[in-house]
């Protein structure tokens, strides 16, 4: 074939595929309401204003390689490029390669449609609970570091489940959690791509989100999670979420009184149902669309009940080839508990290594880490100089 007819059929192809894309789904969310249950405040640094995380649009489309999701802001997104670590002192380019570097994004999707079916947790460092009515399948995870965050839950199930392979723990995450690397920043917009194979099937005409922002860490903890701890390592993994503090603090997001979770802002009919949920920890609702789709709108117990459709489908028995996640990442692994709080019998007995071997495990970890590509040479440089430290 000649060069200039193979661009002209590649182009004609290109054209058919981006002409196949077939919108499923375009929810809408309150624009102001990026303070999670009401009380949270911004990090008091110059590159975080309020708006940078107050979701405004989800798009959900599909074309017959995958599914697109696109994300829209109310604020343009923030590019890494010239913004230095507030830790380290270096650009952050550095550490977010995908042209964002403030949020992660959490989608919770329910394929199946049946109550209480999939799994009502979210993932370590999040700290809230989905509703049975949206328990998930599936779960796509937008951060600035996906290989990273990737690589630290399955540290962290390897640590706690020292019986597994590794090719069995890579099994169970990678059947229900997809961490994107094919991601587009455009303006106030980030778009992401799902390969169809990770649904499994699934088509998304019938399906519900519960969709999460929370701030996001750009650097690895100098612990790497392996300080001596009576809390389990899912318990203590904050994968990539930056954490409350009391205050007004300038690296992470504030607050005064009882501490509330990292949740930003989520997907939600109104922001009163967003602070209600939030503020008085109960189960998240999402959005739902398609033949089983329900009203998502919580009326307070006060005045109503939410209207919830019961569904009889039957699901068909299926041999399953890998451990479902939920067995993995169940909320008792890593319940929203502070360790002082824990009662004396609740703590694991475990010998407490000395400060010596704590250091040389920290370093074997982050030797990993470079080994695979997942840090460069100047972060290794720079946390390997944190933990010696401490010595």
């Amino acid at each position: 074939m000649k060069p200039a007819l193979l661009i002209v059929v590649l182009m004609f192809y290109a054209l058919n595929a981006w002409a196949g894309l077939q919108p499923l789904a375009t929810i809408s969310d309150p624009t102001g309401d990026d303070r999670g249950d009401g009380l949270l405040v911004y990090p008091q640094r110059s590159d975080f204003n309020l708006g940078d995380l107050d979701l405004l649009q989800l798009k959900i489309s599909r074309d017959e390689n995958g599914f697109w999701f696109e994300a829209m802001f109310r604020n343009p997104i923030r590019d890494p490029v010239g913004v230095m670590d507030a830790v380290s002192s270096e650009s952050l380019t550095n550490f977010a390669r995908k042209g964002f570097y403030q949020f992660n994004l959490d989608v919770y999707v329910d394929t199946d449609r049946i109550k209480g079916s999939g799994n009502s947790f979210t993932l370590p460092g999040r700290h809230v609970k989905i509703d049975p009515e949206y328990a998930w399948e599936k779960a796509v995870i937008l951060t600035p570091r996906p290989e990273l965050m990737r690589q630290q839950l399955l540290a962290a199930l390897t640590e706690q489940y020292p019986e597994r392979t590794k090719a069995e723990t890579e099994a169970s995450v990678d059947q229900s959690i997809f961490f994107p690397t094919r991601i587009r920043v455009r303006g106030k917009s980030v778009s992401f791509f799902v390969p169809a194979g990770f649904f499994a099937g699934s088509n998304g005409t019938d399906w519900a989100v519960t969709a999460l922002v929370t701030g996001a860490l750009t650097t690895i903890p100098a612990d790497l999670t392996l300080f001596p701890s009576a809390k389990t390592p899912l318990e203590r993994l904050q994968l990539g979420v930056m954490q409350p503090e009391e205050g007004h603090p300038g690296d992470t997001f504030g607050y005064a009184g009882v501490m509330p979770s990292p949740v930003v802002d989520m997907l939600s009919p109104s922001a009163d149902q967003q602070m209600r949920q939030l503020a008085a920890k109960d189960d998240l609702t999402g959005v739902s669309w398609g033949p089983h789709a329900v009203n998502d709108i919580v009326v307070p117990a006060t005045t109503g009940h939410a209207l919830v459709a019961e569904h009889k489908t039957v699901i068909p028995a299926a041999a399953k080839p890998v451990v479902p996640i939920g067995s993995l990442l169940h909320p008792n692994n890593f319940a929203d508990k502070p360790e002082a709080d824990m009662p004396a019998a609740a703590k694991p007995e475990q010998a407490q290594p000395s400060s010596e071997q704590n250091i040389a495990a920290r370093l074997k970890a982050l030797q990993q880490l470079l080994d695979q590509k997942l840090i460069d040479e100047s972060e290794y440089k720079q946390q390997k100089l944190r933990i010696l430290n401490d010595l």
